[in-house]
C-alpha cells in the first residue's frame, strides 16, 4: 500500500503515527523489495532513525511542523552529500565523499525530510545500467538514468525522490515504472552539488504518486541559487484553471516510433479528455524539428566531453563502451558544430513560444512503449528530448496498463514557468482519468 507525503503528514500532524514508526513502515517494505528491485546505492538506517527521532522531538516540543517534517526521501547518487558516498554509478568514483550537501539536499532537508539514502544511477548517469530492475516486473528495465528513484517510489520505499534529467531521465523511468514524473522548467531547481553532464540541459525532478506530492516539494526546492548561475528559481503562481483546457496534440515528428499500444494509449487519453471538455486540435511541427535529438546529442556529448574528459584519460578502461564513445564523439564536435545546435534549440524555443497563447499544454508521447525487456536496454528518450532541450516543464502521467501487464503513460507539456498551471492540469487530468476508464476501443480521431 502506497502512503503519500500529504496522507503521511496529515497523520503526523494529527498525532495518529511518530516519525519514527512512519519510517519503520518504509523500512519494512525496503528490507522485503530492495533485494528484488535494487534500488538503493546507499542506505543508512541508523540515521535515518535519528533523523526521526529530532523529528519528533521537535514536535513534542511543539515547534512548528516543516513542509516535509518526517517525509522520506530518496536522493539520485549523482547530487552531493555530506553523510553518503557520491559514486555517480561508476567505480571510477566508489565511495566518492564530498563533504557536503548539494542545494537540493540542504533544502530538503530544511523542510524536515528525512534523507534515506542514495538511489541507483546509471554509470555517469548515461550509459551502463546498474542493478534496479522495474518494481512491475523484474525482468524488465526501469528505464534510465534515475532508475533508483523512480522503482523506489514506484515500489512504495519512498513516498518522494529526487532525479535528473539531461534528456529524459525522469520522464522514461516515471512512465516505465508508472507513477509521475516531474521535470520543472529549467533554471527551477539549483545544480549546486549536481555531476555536471551538460550545463544546458541538466534540470532536476521530483518523483511521486500525487500532483500534490511534487506541488509540496517543488515549493520547497524551487529557489533563486547564485551558486548555479542558471538557477533563477522563479516560477509564475498557479493561475485558475481554464475551463475546459485547450490541449495540442502533437505527436510527430517520431510517430513512427510508438508501439501499437502506446499511440492507443495516447488517444485513448485524448478521448476521455475531450469527453470531460477539453478542446484538443492536433498539431504538425515543422520538418526542421526532425532534428532535434541529433542537436540535443551534440549537447550532451560535447559537455560529457568537457565535463569527464579527465576521467577518460585516467580511467577509460574501465568505463562501459558507450560512454567511451560518447566522450570521444564530443571531443571531435567543433565550436561551431556546439553552437549550431544552440542556435537551433533556441529557434525551437521561439517558434513554441507562438503556441502558447493558445493553448495551455501540449498532450504527446512520453516513451515509444513499454518498459523494454532486460535491463540492458533501457528505453528511447526521443520523446522527452525536445521538451529538455527547449527548458519547458513536462510531466509523465500513467494512464493504464498495456496486455505484457506494465504501464503506459502519456505526457504534458506547458509554457516555461507555468509549472504549478502544468501541475493542476495534471491533477485534472487525472481525476478524468479515473472517472473515464480508458478502452481499448476508444481512440481520438486525428483531423
Amino acid at each position: 500500500m502506497v502512503i503519500t507525503a500529504e496522507a503521511a503528514l496529515v497523520s503526523l500532524q494529527q498525532g495518529q503515527i511518530s516519525a519514527v514508526e512512519l519510517l519503520q513502515l518504509y523500512l519494512e517494505r525496503i528490507k522485503q523489495r530492495e533485494p528484488l528491485v535494487g534500488a538503493w546505492e546507499t542506505l543508512d538506517l541508523d540515521s535515518a532513525l535519528q533523523q526521526a527521532q529530532r523529528c519528533d522531538a521537535a514536535q513534542a516540543a511543539g515547534q512548528p511542523l516543516a513542509p516535509l517534517h518526517g517525509i522520506p526521501i530518496g536522493i539520485k547518487d549523482t547530487f552531493a552529500t555530506r553523510d553518503f558516498p557520491t559514486s555517480w554509478g561508476t567505480p571510477i568514483h566508489a565511495g566518492q565523499q564530498l563533504g557536503y550537501d548539494a542545494a537540493v539536499v540542504e533544502r530538503l532537508r530544511a523542510a524536515g525530510a528525512m534523507i534515506l539514502g542514495k538511489t541507483v544511477t546509471t554509470e555517469y548517469a548515461l550509459a551502463r545500467p546498474n542493478k534496479t530492475r522495474n518494481p512491475h516486473n523484474l525482468e524488465h528495465t526501469p528505464g534510465a538514468s534515475s532508475s533508483g528513484s523512480a522503482a523506489a517510489v514506484a515500489d512504495g520505499m519512498v513516498p518522494v525522490a529526487i532525479g535528473t534529467q539531461m534528456v529524459g531521465s525522469i520522464l522514461r523511468p516515471a512512465a516505465y515504472c508508472g507513477i509521475l514524473g516531474f521535470k520543472p522548467s529549467f533554471g527551477t531547481i539549483s545544480r549546486y552539488g549536481l555531476m555536471p553532464s551538460c550545463r544546458e540541459l541538466d534540470h532536476v525532478g521530483i518523483f511521486a504518486h500525487t500532483v500534490a506530492d511534487i506541488q509540496r516539494t517543488l515549493k520547497v526546492l524551487a529557489a533563486a541559487d547564485p551558486r548555479d548561475p542558471d538557477c533563477y528559481g522563479t516560477l509564475a503562481p498557479s493561475s485558475p484553471s481554464p475551463t475546459p483546457p485547450k490541449l495540442a496534440l502533437i505527436l510527430e515528428p517520431h510517430a513512427s516510433w510508438l508501439e501499437s499500444e502506446a499511440k492507443a494509449a495516447l488517444l485513448e487519453t485524448a478521448t476521455a479528455l475531450a469527453a470531460a471538455g477539453a478542446i484538443i486540435a492536433e498539431i504538425s511541427l515543422p520538418p526542421e524539428f526532425a532534428t532535434h535529438f541529433e542537436q540535443i546529442n551534440v549537447l550532451a556529448a560535447a559537455s560529457m566531453a568537457a565535463n569527464h574528459g579527465a576521467d577518460y584519460d585516467r580511467c577509460a578502461d574501465q568505463m562501459s563502451p558507450k560512454l567511451r564513445q560518447v566522450i570521444e564523439e564530443g571531443r571531435r564536435i567543433s565550436a561551431i558544430t556546439y553552437a549550431q545546435a544552440r542556435q537551433a534549440a533556441v529557434a525551437y524555443t521561439l517558434y513554441l513560444s507562438k503556441l502558447w497563447p493558445d493553448i495551455d499544454a501540449i498532450l504527446t508521447p512520453v516513451t515509444t512503449g513499454t518498459a523494454p525487456h532486460g535491463l540492458e536496454n533501457t528505453g528511447s528518450p526521443i520523446f522527452c528530448a525536445l521538451w529538455t532541450l527547449c527548458g519547458l516543464p513536462a510531466i509523465a502521467i500513467p494512464v493504464r496498463t498495456a496486455s505484457n501487464g506494465l504501464p503506459l503513460a502519456i505526457q504534458l507539456v506547458a509554457a516555461r514557468l507555468r509549472d504549478f498551471d502544468l501541475l493542476a492540469l495534471t491533477d485534472w487530468v487525472m481525476g478524468c482519468l479515473s472517472t473515464h476508464p480508458l478502452s481499448n476501443h476508444a481512440h481520438y480521431r486525428l483531423h
